[in-house]
């Protein structure tokens, strides 16, 4: 009973809300990625933390910092209170500091000055700036009938040591709702908030968020986007300013476990693809709190996963975990016992993705782009509203009305739905690279007949262009080496046909634009093995 009692006070903390499906998947094809989650097992060593570390209660937020410092939450009991009293203030959430030897073992654990660590609060989360004298965290405290309600709260530490903390303004403290789980870096002259919110205008749930400081003073929060949040939850964001990458968990992006650890390349609101970390990061249980060393070659992240010899029902508590990256082998890959990858790639095709007018780069006469298919692709999303609104202009009646739903439906279901197959096809081929079979695909670029023949053939150039980028950098640049030629088995066709062959009637120049004929002309085509 107190296991489960402490469980429920800790989900507390992380607010959990009831799973809801976004991504557009069958629950047939969200299992399969499930299924190649679980299989796509990485070269990491993880282990939990000594009993120094990790009590029987609940441990998470690990972080060390360069001088060996380690930082972590801890919440606790000062003695075993009946069940009926569970929410007396024998419980405590603190922050403490230990240091990781150059043995490898962790020394004293002793908990932060009772001026961070105040009794009336539960302190967790937190975060420092590089230097370390200026320190952001949560504290919670207990409103009505056990809830929680979570701010972020400061102090600065100086020669007499941390001065007495002060809550965030209301900017990031919203009257009425949380803020918890903060992530603070430096960016130029100004300083980055990233933190975890369930304030309005989010997309349910808790949402991250962030909010830029200058010269103390905070801009209005601005949610992260559709790409990282959901209407689930989203929490525990760490980002990493070396990959500009940001690490956090989410109870609703397709993974295998109550919450697993994702990842998404970025910053502020611009991000591509959400990825999962994969097995051994993510198990069939809560996995968070992701947050790697510098390099990035270890690092430790929480879990609630049995451990040690535990029982597997035995999964109250979190505790803090180490990983390690362990290095490659030479040695030849055992196939994958699964079903014929090559027939599960095929599967999936062919796969039509689409663009805006005249993107990537328009007017441009180069056959090469910077951006990536998944930039372009969340641009697309976030501009369908425009593309129906000027759909079928002239029309009225139930003839617009068809139109604007004809659109409508190419965005949801052929637009969003060709990404989603995309991601399938990309997963596909990393298992079967990872057998050691080889894939042949041809990617054929087309564009709408608005320009002439010459500017066409560029513009389906750059199309392709843009979908190899995604590939050369997605899941940390694991088709690189196959796209560069370093590493055999992948094979890729390009073929960039130019404009669709038809013609629209003169004057119509808003339906070469907006037009659902022009929608549908605007793609790439991914097709098995070599054209032609």
């Amino acid at each position: 009973m107190k296991k489960f009692l402490l469980f429920f006070l800790i989900s507390l903390l992380l607010s959990p809300i009831a799973w809801a499906q976004r991504v557009r998947l069958t629950e047939s094809q969200r299992e399969e990625q499930r299924e190649f989650i679980r299989k796509d097992t990485l070269p990491v060593k993880v282990e939990a933390l000594p009993s120094t570390i990790n009590t029987h209660f609940s441990e998470y937020a690990g972080r060390l910092y360069p001088d060996s410092t380690f930082f972590f939450t801890s919440m606790r009991a000062d003695m075993q209170e009946d069940p009926d009293h569970f929410f007396e203030t024998s419980w405590y959430c603190n922050i403490y500091e230990t240091h990781l030897r150059p043995d490898g073992q962790y020394g004293a654990v002793t908990p932060l000055s009772s001026i961070i660590n105040s009794r009336k609060y539960f302190n967790s989360n937190f975060c420092f700036n590089e230097q370390r004298d200026w320190l952001i965290f949560s504290r919670c405290s207990r409103v009505g009938d056990g809830e929680l309600h979570c701010h972020l709260w400061e102090s600065r530490l100086d020669k007499r040591g941390w001065a007495k903390p002060r809550k965030l303004p209301e900017e990031i403290n919203l009257e009425g709702y949380s803020s918890l789980q903060p992530f603070l870096l430096t960016v130029d002259d100004h300083n980055v908030l990233y933190f975890v919110s369930n304030r309005p205008n989010g997309f349910g749930g808790l949402d991250i968020w962030y909010a830029i400081c200058k010269e103390g003073k905070y801009n209005p929060p601005v949610n992260l986007g559709a790409t990282i949040n959901t209407d689930g939850n989203e929490v525990t964001p760490f980002f990493d300013t070396e990959t500009s990458t940001l690490y956090f968990s989410s109870d609703e992006h397709i993974g295998i476990g109550d919450y697993d650890i994702f990842y998404s390349m970025g910053s502020l609101s611009q991000w591509g693809e959400v990825s999962n970390m994969g097995v051994p990061f993510n198990s069939a249980y809560n996995d968070f709190y992701f947050a790697p060393d510098q390099g990035g070659k270890s690092g430790y992240f929480s879990s609630n996963r049995p451990h040690g010899g535990a029982a597997p029902e035995d999964t109250c508590c979190n505790d803090i975990f180490r990983y390690h990256w362990t290095p490659k082998t030479d040695s030849v890959t055992t196939p994958i016992d699964t079903p014929n990858l090559q027939e599960k790639i095929a599967s999936v095709l062919p796969i039509s993705l689409y663009f805006q007018n005249d993107e990537p780069d328009p007017r441009s006469l180069s056959d090469t782009t910077e951006k990536d298919y998944e930039q372009l692709y969340r641009r697309y999303l976030a501009d369908h509203d425009l593309y129906v609104s000027e759909s079928g202009q002239g029309l009225s009646g139930d003839s617009l009305a068809a139109v604007r739903q004809g659109m409508y439906a190419f965005m949801r279901d052929s637009v969003a739905t060709g990404h989603d197959r995309m991601i399938m096809l990309k997963n596909y081929i990393k298992e079967a690279l990872r057998a050691g079979e080889q894939v042949e695909i041809t990617i054929s670029g087309f564009a709408s007949p608005l320009h002439n023949s010459d500017y066409n053939q560029h513009l389906s150039s750059r199309r392709i262009a843009s979908l190899l980028n995604y590939l050369y950098k997605v899941d940390n640049f694991f088709l690189a080496p196959y796209l560069d030629g370093d590493k055999p088995g992948l094979v890729i066709h390009t073929d960039p046909q130019g404009a669709v062959q038809h013609t629209f009637a003169t004057g119509e120049t808003r339906e070469t634009v907006y037009g659902l004929q022009a929608a549908k002309d605007r793609k790439i085509v991914i097709t098995a093995g070599k054209s032609r």
